[in-house]
């Protein structure tokens, strides 16, 4: 199934990213997302794929290529296994996520809708907050968004500064890479060590765990080398990846203030939102410090402020915790009988042994 042929079977259709949460700017582009319920006929297929990513294909494979160009093997391996994985892959013939080719448009199974949104993804839950743009909606939605509440748990707590603390990290890596730039892809030579490893990459950290009688100490010393060489190695191809993919508006944010302000732009709101969701259990999507979002992302914040953010995070989300009005899990029962009922509803099919 193509993203055409589920956009037939979608139940909840909106505009997310930057318009949804009001900080869009006038050549931002438009970020759509929704929910789709697979044909039955999809359930029983046995030896066909029930769907196909429409994205553009092979992005990975790209990746791969790029890896092995640069000597990187291991994440030249890494990117294959990510193209065949089963959820996300740009090999999958069975996910639960269609995509537009082209353009930033993508679709959940219902399925894998209600399993992301029960995990409180902070990417996936805030459709529950969406109450404008909305481009399609159907009565089984609306039932699902009623019960919301199923879904809102503590959880939230962990996967908003979780998705916050990547973006700090990214914020951090990439103002390295503006500040001191690695001057030259590391070499072995350097390191002290041969033309070709004579220790594998897979045994390294099995020798390290050895008692110091077992092994001799040139063995242990070759293996420190090698794993500081590895270290170094993928460093630089983490910057060499940075510098080749970062589009130019990206790139002159970042030349302009030091650090990627959208990011930090992202990082604040993604902690904003977490906290409003664990005081109140409402998930704030278009945001009431969208001025100052917006600021954020125009050099209105000095980097120190973003890392003031992310260091006090942890301790007011502890806080928050502690006395939220959430539940500490998802409904899980709940969801499953409200799934089953929907699939009821919508098959025409009477499903027993509900739980």
């Amino acid at each position: 199934m193509n993203y055409e042929e589920a956009l037939g079977h979608c139940i909840f259709r909106f505009v997310s990213g930057s318009n949804a949460y009001g900080t869009n700017r006038p050549d931002s582009d438009e970020d759509v997302r929704g929910i789709f319920i697979a044909p039955l006929h999809c359930c029983f297929d046995l030896f066909q794929s029930s769907f196909i990513g429409g994205g553009t294909p092979g992005q990975r494979l790209k990746g791969a290529l790029d890896d092995l160009e640069d000597g990187n093997y291991a994440g030249a391996a890494e990117q294959i296994r990510q193209s065949m994985d089963p959820e996300t892959g740009d090999l999958s013939i069975s996910v639960g996520t269609v995509h537009k080719p082209g353009v930033d448009e993508e679709m959940h199974e219902l399925r894998k809708f209600l399993k992301l949104a029960s995990d409180c993804n902070p990417n996936v839950v805030e459709a529950f907050g969406i109450e404008r743009l909305i481009l399609h909606q159907t009565p089984i939605w609306e039932k699902i968004a009623a019960q919301k509440r199923m879904f809102l748990s503590k959880k939230c707590r962990w996967t908003f500064s979780g998705y916050a603390t990547a973006q700090a990290k990214r914020i951090e890596v990439h103002r390295g890479y503006l500040l001191a730039p690695p001057s030259h892809k590391p070499t072995r030579e350097e390191f002290g060590l041969p033309c070709e490893t004579t220790i594998a990459k897979e045994n390294q950290n099995a020798i390290l765990s050895l008692p110091d009688q077992w092994i001799s100490d040139s063995a242990r010393e070759t293996v420190v080398k090698e794993k500081r060489y590895g270290t170094s190695l993928a460093e630089w191809n983490s910057y060499k990846k940075w510098e080749r993919e970062r589009n130019p508006a990206r790139k002159e944010l970042e030349r302009k203030y030091g650090f990627d302000s959208k990011h930090a732009m992202h990082l604040v709101r993604l902690v904003r939102m977490g906290k409003e969701l664990l005081r109140d259990g409402v998930l704030n999507v278009y945001r009431p410090d969208r001025e100052e979002l917006k600021s954020i992302l125009h050099g209105g914040w000095k980097y120190e402020d973003v890392v003031k953010v992310t260091a006090t995070m942890d301790s007011e989300m502890d806080e928050l915790y502690r006395s939220s009005p959430l539940p500490d899990r998802p409904d899980h029962k709940g969801i499953s009988n409200l799934y089953m009922e929907i699939c009821e509803e919508h098959y025409k099919i009477k499903i027993g042994g509900k739980p």
